[in-house]
């Protein structure tokens, strides 16, 4: 029954992750982000899929404070960028389950160092790059609504960066 929720659950977090890029501003699509995210993190949990979901913890937080860092310049500073890397760092030495358990804090950290000053077209095109990341890690962990989630992410990403700029 666990792992029923756990992909109902699952399903929800894709149906928001779908609609996050083609939200108009990075505002907008860091809300969407961080809401998706704590339904994946349910999810992980539920899976028992550890990795993954420590890195929706710190993602939660990490763009709960690109919001906030929007509008004050004091928080742009790049202590603020090492610090989250380090937490990614540390969250790979104690979540470690084999190299597979590491695809979801690479590409965590990655997508952090693309958007922590990039503009919607960064944030959209690096998304679209780590999908596939996760796609590898999903498969490892028989996550069925992110397996759908991320190749539906990567068409839907694919499209929103298409679609830029051309309204």
């Amino acid at each position: 029954m666990v792992k029923i929720i756990a992909q109902i659950i699952g399903f929800v977090a894709l149906f928001i992750s779908l609609i996050a890029y083609h939200r108009k501003d990075k505002k907008s699509i860091m809300i969407n982000l961080v809401i998706c995210n704590l339904f994946k993190l349910v999810h992980y949990l539920l899976l028992g899929a550890y990795s993954g979901c420590v890195t929706k913890i710190i993602a939660i937080i990490r763009d709960g404070f690109i919001i906030i860092k929007e509008k004050n310049t004091k928080l742009s500073n790049n202590v603020f960028l090492l610090f989250f890397i380090m937490l990614y760092v540390i969250a790979a030495f104690f979540t470690y389950d084999g190299i597979l358990s590491l695809f979801p804090l690479v590409a965590a950290l990655v997508y952090t160092l693309f958007i922590w000053n990039g503009d919607e077209l960064v944030v959209k095109k690096t998304a679209f790059y780590c999908y596939f990341i996760w796609l590898v890690y999903n498969i490892y962990v028989f996550s069925i609504p992110e397996i759908i989630a991320n190749f539906l992410g990567i068409i839907s990403t694919f499209i929103a960066i298409k679609n830029y700029k051309k309204v």
